[in-house]
């Protein structure tokens, strides 16, 4: 079952508006404000819907709210400008976090294992690489991703085994993978440091990382993760230290069936970008400034997980995103 776009809106709304009530409402300050136009179930709901690439007719934020104001206005009537829909959103940047959180805590099974893994999100093209403008204090040159080099930032993120976004960090491109493991795991124990496994020699990145608060909860399921987290002092340190379990591919000589079940246990993952890239437009998101940045990327994953509960809800496969609205 597909649901054209105005159902689409009613079912995400009517989802967005129940979690806000139970979860974020009760943490949002209230008062000294101006009572606005949309409320704030209303303006999530918004700024989900604008992260969607697949089955409708919107590739930016910018062109979801053209097609909304020329075809959808009866729905929000409160609709407002471009820029004073941006200032909304990014003061909500910390609702579409808990609203990821709590779709994954509805939704995972005791059963369920994790999954970690990083991936490039490039914020400028080609040339403007050496030009970047915007966000140019926390992008760097990166190693990664299909074009080997990029310019922005590495995204970790930790998915569980039926592909529901658990926890997640931001961190500059330069980021090695193992410190953007420290900040999220040691976050995710309620200790967010850069503390490293002890080696005398290793010196902590300086850039910039986070939001820490978008790392989730530490977990007793196992994390699996790939070759490029592997050092027994660095999975000594974070089981010591923050309760987790790592599981890495063995090093050295092993049965090609024992490399295959590590690729098989891995693939959700892959899976996970994949859809994060093609149909919500993880690369290349368009933001101006760091909270744009965390705010479009919170959105992001948030609509992910809440596409992932309705087609749940719908007796769907959980991936079958490209065509749940049509």
């Amino acid at each position: 079952m597909e649901l054209d776009l105005e159902t689409f809106l009613t079912t995400l709304y009517v989802r967005v508006d129940d979690l806000y009530q139970q979860e974020i409402a009760p943490q949002m300050p209230t008062g000294g404000r101006p009572t606005p136009h949309l409320s704030d179930s209303e303006m999530l709901c918004l700024g989900l819907a604008a992260q969607w690439r697949s089955g409708v007719a919107w590739k930016t934020e910018h062109g979801f709210l053209r097609y909304m104001f020329k075809h959808l206005r009866p729905m929000f009537p409160g609709l407002t400008t471009q820029s004073a829909f941006n200032r909304r959103l990014r003061r909500l940047w910390g609702a579409f976090i808990l609203l990821q959180q709590a779709v994954a805590r509805q939704l995972l099974t005791g059963d369920e294992y994790e999954v970690m893994d990083a991936v490039p999100v490039p914020v400028a093209h080609g040339a403007r690489s050496f030009h970047p403008g915007w966000l140019a204090d926390i992008a760097r040159i990166g190693h990664g991703g299909n074009d080997q080099y990029f310019f922005g930032l590495h995204l970790l993120l930790i998915s569980s085994s039926s592909g529901l976004a658990t926890g997640w960090i931001l961190g500059s491109g330069n980021i090695q993978d193992r410190w953007l493991a420290e900040a999220l795991l040691s976050a995710r124990a309620g200790c967010p440091q850069l503390a490293g496994s002890g080696a005398a020699h290793l010196q902590p990145p300086t850039d910039w990382l986070g939001p820490v608060q978008a790392s989730g909860q530490t977990s007793p399921r196992p994390l699996v993760e790939d070759a490029g987290f592997t050092g027994p002092e660095w999975h000594a340190h974070w089981q010591q230290a923050y309760g987790t379990q790592v599981v890495c591919p063995p090093v050295g000589s092993i049965p090609a069936s024992t490399t295959r079940w590590f690729g098989g246990v891995r693939q959700v993952i892959e899976t996970v970008f994949s859809h994060l890239c093609a149909d919500f437009g993880l690369k290349y998101p368009g933001a101006h400034t760091t909270w744009g940045l965390i705010t479009r990327v919170a959105a992001k994953l948030a609509a992910y997980n809440f596409g992932l509960a309705i087609n749940r809800e719908l007796g769907r496969d959980n991936f079958a995103l490209a065509t749940l609205i049509v």
